[in-house]
């Protein structure tokens, strides 16, 4: 059977902050659970999350930021941008190739 990856992707967290109000998060410090990544600049919750998935920077996965300028209604709009628009492989697509 094969074995299930589970990724607990909290904005802003780090081991710093794990302590004696954190008794279940403490139990991943010192064991193989626990990885640490590099920051990606700008460091927003899209392209991390898209350099997460891709293993890929920004400039080359492509999403730079939160939102996007709506030419059509003069406005920024947050939120809304697709999957689609992240350029790359995905983890789960190398996964499914091999």
């Amino acid at each position: 059977m094969p074995r299930a990856t589970v990724v607990i992707n909290v904005v802003g967290l780090s081991s710093s902050l794990f302590g004696e109000r954190t008794p279940n998060l403490n139990r991943f410090i010192g064991e193989e659970y626990l990885r640490r990544i590099e920051p990606v600049l700008p460091a927003v919750t899209c392209s991390v999350q898209s350099s997460m998935v891709t293993g890929l920077h920004p400039r080359e996965h492509g999403i730079v930021g939160n939102g996007w300028y709506n030419r059509e209604m003069a406005e920024i709009q947050f939120w809304k941008q697709s999957n689609r628009l992240v350029k790359g492989e995905k983890v789960w697509e190398a996964a499914r190739n091999r």
